[in-house]
């Protein structure tokens, strides 16, 4: 009975002194925890800060290339909530302090609540003993229900390997190497964000699964108090396997043990309401250092993120602001390149125009003095024709002798000159149809033009980018207008020729005329109609050619008027453009004054970088102070860890040491009654063990009585010994406790003795 109760010590103690080391673990878990989060986030900042200042000071003075940044008022706001997230963060360094404080006490007052439940076992393991023998036989099955099994020590270790996986992962983070852009910095940083979340989700697991172990460690405990309570109300109704001897004592004795089973039921009871106190507190103090560290850890976390975040939006408003003036002083030189090229292609175009001005009035004065030289001639000419037909008509009376036999070569000389008139009516018509399509044509690109124009004033209004587009189309127009000149002036030229071959024709009939007076003379009355059709002729041609002048000065004028619009217009244009290059220039110095406050914003916000700077590295000082302090917390942790192992192996080793002595007296068998049980000890998790085996001896009560001590005269026989157990490197080796007060014996002491050796039983 001695020994199950000295099983139920050790089965009950080992969980709890487990309990507590993981309690401690969990302690320096989280220690560990902290600290390689604020060393991350120390190596990051010094990373980030070097890398900063090299790329800020050359994009000073620098453009930058990209555009559509938002205002430096909206980053005025962020910036000056930094002093409010530092206070913040120093606020929660303070917060961690105490907790790390209020966690190093719960410590030490686990630590001294074990120690007095330890010897609050011992000395209830010293002063009692079981007197009953119905709870021998179901000890086996406490043994097997309270072996424990070897999950727990595995997920502590593959929890160990997760986290420091998780730490290394987090110091290989990125390399501090020289950046030149700022977009291998932002990957850089998406790499880390990314690594940090791994990391926390690593760290969530590893909790969980503590957490589950916890779990599976108080429903172990729940089970073993159920199994207790079923031993106990089964405890007065079983009869254990005995002998015949102890049969009948126990048939004969059965009503003196009413009272002692009462007073041992109530005495379990009283163990176990003190067991489930003990056990709600423990769950408890475990509950609470659970969330406190979970409460800690994600005030850390939200502190990381809120520096991080900080940091990430001063770099942004920096880049935003550097941008902001690049582009600012591109659109002030590009408009300045634009006013310059549109006063030099104003400039140009004024004297180009200039020129064809004067071109064409030099032009039209040439052919009004060509025109009036012609008129003079035809008059001439006509002068002429009158003086000859005077002296035709003088002449007929010598001519018509001659015409009877020259008429068929007047018919042929008249049919000659029938087919020339035609010829030449028909190149008159074609140069008329020539000038009607030219007429149209010029018109439809007069049209055209005016399309284009408005179009273009169209294009000019809405947009500044399309002004090169315009004066190409219009440089376009005007040569189209430069080929329509020549065409009129090729034109012109035709018609120059064809009165030349006309002048030529009229010379050739007088010419001929004149012969044929000369030879015929006869022919007088038809000459003289011929000559009046020539008149009517000429008639005709003088006033054709009078309306093709008359068409040609109307046309003239138009050209005159569509000149005074188009150089309307290009005023107006250049009117437009000179509003416009006033309006730039006013944007120009509403820009140059945004630009300087900008410039004197920045300044301010550079010199509150630098005072954050300064925070900064103030900040960074306390946190290495707080590293020192949590390395010396988790030093005396691990020093009173290892003074408790120290103890438990002392301990252990003074266990050893009573066996030892208590199997060195002798015993002396006189009752062969046997009993199997096992005992408990050490965890799974640690090396191998040796095994244990006991049995039972007897002897007389007289020989007991008489001497207080083991007899030495008798040799004890071995009743039965089985079992196998487990035990730990320096457990308790050999075991020897007196059974006393047991009236169902009679005169018989039970005696256990155990013996530990891997071959057998000694």
């Amino acid at each position: 009975m001695v020994v199950r109760w000295m099983e139920a010590w050790m089965g009950d103690d080992k969980p709890r002194i487990h309990g507590k080391a993981n309690e401690t673990h969990c302690v320096c878990f989280a220690v560990n925890q902290l600290k390689a989060l604020l060393h991350q986030q120390a190596t990051k900042e010094s990373e980030v800060s070097p890398s900063r200042r090299r790329n800020v000071s050359p994009l000073r003075s620098s453009e930058y290339e990209e555009a559509n940044m938002p205002t430096v008022y909206n980053l005025v706001p962020i910036i000056n909530d930094q002093s409010q997230y530092i206070h913040h963060l120093e606020a929660e360094v303070k917060f961690c302090k105490e907790e790390l404080t209020g966690m190093k006490n719960r410590v030490q007052v686990v630590v001294l609540e074990n120690e007095r439940l330890q010897q609050e076992l011992k000395s209830q393991r010293q002063e009692e003993a079981m007197r009953e023998q119905t709870l021998l036989d179901a000890s086996g099955i406490l043994q097997n229900s309270w072996m424990p099994t070897g999950e727990d020590s595995g997920a502590d270790e593959t929890a160990k390997r997760r986290f420091s996986q998780g730490n290394a992962d987090a110091v290989k983070g990125p390399s501090a190497g020289e950046a030149e852009k700022w977009k291998l910095e932002l990957e850089r940083l998406k790499l880390t964000y990314e690594e940090k979340g791994e990391i926390l989700e690593s760290q969530l697991k590893f909790l969980r699964k503590d957490l589950a172990e916890y779990q599976k460690n108080c429903e172990d405990l729940k089970e073993r108090l159920k199994l207790k309570e079923s031993l106990l109300a089964n405890m007065s109704n079983r009869v254990g396997g005995l002998c015949l001897k102890c049969a009948q004592h126990e048939a004969v004795l059965s009503q003196t043990h009413n009272n002692v089973h009462m007073q041992t039921i109530e005495r379990l009871t009283k163990e176990r309401d003190d067991l489930m106190s003990a056990l709600v507190s423990v769950r408890s103090s475990l509950t609470e250092v659970q969330q406190r560290e979970a409460s800690a850890y994600e005030q850390v976390k939200q502190a990381v993120q809120v520096t991080e975040e900080a940091n990430f939006e001063k770099t942004k408003a920096l880049i935003q602001c550097k941008q902001l003036k690049n582009e600012l002083e591109r659109q002030a030189e590009r408009l300045e390149k634009e006013l310059a090229s549109q006063q030099e292609k104003r400039a140009f175009e004024k004297e180009r125009m200039r020129t064809e001005v004067t071109k064409e009035r030099e032009d039209m004065e040439s052919k009004m003095f060509s025109l009036s030289q012609n008129i003079a001639q035809l008059e001439a000419q006509v002068e002429k024709v009158t003086r000859e037909k005077i002296s035709a008509i003088n002449q007929l009376e010598e001519v018509q002798n001659q015409l009877a036999s020259k008429e068929m070569d007047v018919t042929k000389v008249c049919g000659e000159m029938r087919y020339q008139l035609n010829k030449t009516k028909m190149e008159k018509d074609e140069a008329e149809k020539e000038h009607r399509q030219y007429r149209t044509k010029t018109k439809r690109d007069l049209e055209i033009k005016d399309q284009e124009i408005e179009k273009l004033r169209s294009e000019v209004s809405e947009s500044k980018q399309h002004l090169e587009r315009e004066q190409q189309k219009a440089a376009r127009a005007r040569e189209e207008c430069l080929t329509l000149t020549e065409l009129l002036s090729k034109s012109e030229h035709q018609l120059h020729l064809t009165r030349l071959e006309k002048d030529s024709i009229q010379q050739s009939l007088s010419n001929e005329a004149k012969a044929q007076a000369l030879q015929a003379q006869q022919r007088e009355q038809e000459l003289t109609q011929k000559i009046q059709q020539m008149e009517a002729q000429h008639d005709q041609t003088e006033n054709e050619q009078y309306s093709l002048l008359t068409s040609q000065n109307t046309f003239l004028t138009k050209l005159k008027e569509e000149c005074c619009a188009l150089a309307k217009k290009l005023e107006q244009i250049s009117k437009k453009s000179r509003s416009e290059i006033a309006q730039l220039s006013q944007e120009k110095r509403y820009t140059h004054d945004k630009l300087e406050k900008l410039q004197r914003r920045n300044d301010e916000l550079e010199e509150q970088c630098v005072q954050h700077g300064r925070l900064h590295e103030i900040m960074k000082q306390r946190l290495k102070q707080l590293d020192k302090h949590s390395q010396a917390t988790a030093q005396q942790l691990v020093h009173l860890l290892s003074k408790q192992s120290q103890l438990l192996l002392e301990r252990q080793s003074l266990s050893e040491e009573v066996g030892r002595l208590r199997s060195q007296v002798p015993c002396r068998a006189t009752q062969a009654w046997g009993w199997r049980g096992g005992l408990r000890a050490g965890s799974p998790t640690r090396e191998r063990g040796r095994l244990c085996e006991w049995g039972f001896f007897a002897f007389p009560v007289s020989e007991l009585r008489a001497t207080g001590e083991m007899p030495s005269g008798h040799s004890g026989q071995l009743v039965s010994w089985q079992g196998l157990c487990r035990l730990c490197p320096g457990a308790v080796g050999d075991m020897g406790v007196w059974a006393t007060g047991l009236p169902s014996l009679g005169s018989w002491r039970l005696c256990t003795r155990t013996t530990v050796d891997s071959a057998g039983p000694h």
